[in-house]
């Protein structure tokens, strides 16, 4: 009989330990779930009048450079009002699943991203890849095509299911801060089936 009382209380310490350790996991969880939906949201400058890289830069506290890496295509000393380009606050990724024959400067090229950048970002000392491993590609350095001044007709896409914003950027051969800006994009993430979209 005396020794009830003793379990008693050691079962009320495992709930209240149990219950301490669930509270902990709920915020950690919390925080990396408000983490996540932070890096989802690029972050964006519409050009003003008098507005240059260097007065951007300074304001962003980032590089001239940096902002040049994130907007591939741009000409520096030809900002135009109402221009969209692209912080360069966080990175963007898209991810590759390596497929047989793939190696680091196939991908680059495939993806039109620079070789060394593409290393850089997934610790790769060689060119060489294993089939199956999962290669981050920097999405914010796209290098587009360049684009003319021609008056061509306006060409459209229709978001299909699997489309990615990226994707449709490398079928078209645009830069993607020109998407977003064609198409006033709020978050890159978030395009839906059967939506049209200014691509070139």
């Amino acid at each position: 009989m005396p020794l009830a009382q003793p379990k008693s209380i050691m079962g009320v310490g495992g709930v209240r330990m149990k219950r301490m350790t669930s509270i902990i996991l709920v915020l950690l969880l919390g925080l990396t779930m408000v983490a996540g939906a932070g890096a989802a949201e690029p972050q964006y400058h519409t050009i003003a009048a008098g507005d240059t890289l260097h007065r951007l830069a300074q304001e962003h506290k980032t590089t001239v450079v940096e902002f040049l890496d994130f907007n591939p295509g741009i000409t520096p000393d030809k900002l135009e009002v109402g221009q969209k380009l692209l912080v360069p606050v966080e990175t963007l990724w898209s991810y590759h699943v390596v497929q047989p024959g793939d190696n680091a400067r196939s991908l680059a090229a495939a993806y039109k991203v620079p070789e060394e950048t593409l290393r850089t970002a997934n610790g790769l000392s060689t060119d060489r890849l294993t089939a199956g491993e999962t290669i981050r590609i920097p999405i914010h350095y796209y290098l587009g095509d360049p684009e003319g001044d021609s008056e061509t007709k306006q060409v459209t896409h229709t978001v299909e299911i699997g489309d990615t914003l990226f994707k449709i950027a490398r079928t078209y051969k645009v830069a993607l801060a020109k998407l977003v800006e064609w198409n006033d994009i709020k978050n890159i993430h978030n395009i839906m089936a059967g939506q049209t979209l200014i691509v070139g």
